[in-house]
């Protein structure tokens, strides 16, 4: 039985992000009673969840002529959006399979408190041994204390995968701290000049069957 970590990303990675906030997009141009091609421009200014929250909202707002205040916007859209999340119940089977086989899984994640919320509606909270969010820890990825928690949180040494989408904060990161790593690529290629990945998955299946491949192969 292994006797690893596997650390995992949430967005993304986990679960879809993407489709998750077209869910809320939409519901908010038809809330707003924008036109049709606002949902684009909502995404764009999005940029794949890059920009602060409050600079999404603040731009929104001023583009569309919106009358709630910023504030207003944020405190619904902590509520309103995580709840737009769903799981697919291949990505279930796989993590329980890890831990099956002894291993233990935890979601390095940045972000703010309401990152819970997403494991909470999806029903994923039960699978993992620990989950580290970048505000409530008080550190982001790639920063190697917050791999350094989550291995704590799960009472073994940090010694593992990390699995996520992004180059530097799940690749970078994890290779940093001496994790394994896998990327989702999202229909992507590489190109990056951090360390290259120790496999590359299009979904969490994949990127399981990489683990206990490597595990076999290791025995």
């Amino acid at each position: 039985m292994a006797h690893e970590l596997v650390l995992f990303d949430l967005d993304n990675t986990l679960l879809d992000r993407d489709a998750a906030f077209k869910v809320w997009a939409t519901e908010f141009v038809r809330e707003n009673q924008l036109a049709p091609d606002s949902l684009a421009t909502i995404i764009r200014i999005d940029v794949d969840g890059s920009t602060p929250r409050r600079i999404l909202f603040e731009e929104t707002k001023e583009l569309f002529g919106i009358a709630s205040e910023v504030e207003v916007l944020l405190a619904r859209y902590y509520v309103e959006y995580p709840a737009c999340y769903t799981v697919s119940d291949d990505v279930v089977r796989a993590l329980r399979r890890l831990h099956s086989r002894g291993y233990k899984l935890g979601v390095v994640t940045n972000g703010p408190p309401s990152q819970l919320r997403k494991l909470e509606v999806t029903n994923l909270i039960d699978e993992f041994d620990a989950v580290c969010i970048s505000e409530v820890v008080g550190v982001r990825k790639p920063d190697a204390a917050i791999f350094e928690e989550a291995a704590r949180r799960c009472s073994l040494p940090l010694s593992g995968w990390m699995i996520g989408d992004s180059q530097i904060a799940d690749i970078a990161g994890g290779h940093a701290v001496g994790l394994r790593t896998i990327w989702m690529t999202r229909g992507r290629t590489w190109e990056s000049s951090v360390p290259r990945p120790d496999g590359m998955a299009l979904t969490i299946p994949d990127a399981v069957d990489i683990v206990i491949s490597h595990s076999r192969s290791t025995v």
